[in-house]
């Protein structure tokens, strides 16, 4: 009868998740390239105005046409005067299926951004689909530096 105790105590007792996470979140901050500071007719603050995208939604130029957002971001008080950042997390998303997820947006430097009309006009530093794209583990809160790398033309 001990011997039957012991090995029942001894057994296996690993379960398995059946429902294992499928989303997780990202923690953004931001960060200008240095360069374009100076090249800049006001300072580098304001609001981020952008969205989340599938990674396969998005191409070298952007988002493909008919794509859908995940989710649209606007972030005030991004303060990048700083040498360019990068600044501390200003926000964390909602919920994000766990694959390849694309930050795209502005900081609208100049407060000039017209709700329902937004978009980013001369000089404002803008995001590329390359180097803001992240991997969102599932069930975590992954960090994501969005950086900007052009001045709007």
């Amino acid at each position: 009868m001990t011997l039957l105790f012991l090995l029942a105590c001894t057994g296996d007792t690993t379960t398995v998740d059946s429902n294992p996470p499928t989303e997780g979140t990202l923690a953004l901050s931001f960060r200008l390239d240095d360069d374009w500071i100076p090249e800049m007719d006001e300072d580098p603050v304001g609001t981020f105005i952008g969205s989340f995208w599938h990674g396969y939604d998005v191409e070298g130029t952007g988002p493909v046409e008919g794509a859908e957002s995940l989710e649209d971001i606007r972030v005030e008080g991004v303060d990048l005067s700083d040498g360019g950042g990068p600044t501390t997390v200003l926000y964390v998303s909602g919920l994000l299926p766990a694959e390849e997820i694309v930050v795209l947006g502005f900081l609208d430097s100049d407060a000039n951004a017209v709700e329902g009309d937004e978009g980013p006009d001369d000089g404002d530093p803008v995001t590329l689909p390359a180097d803001n794209d992240f991997d969102v583990i599932a069930g975590a809160e992954t960090a994501a530096e969005v950086y900007f790398d052009l001045l709007n033309p």
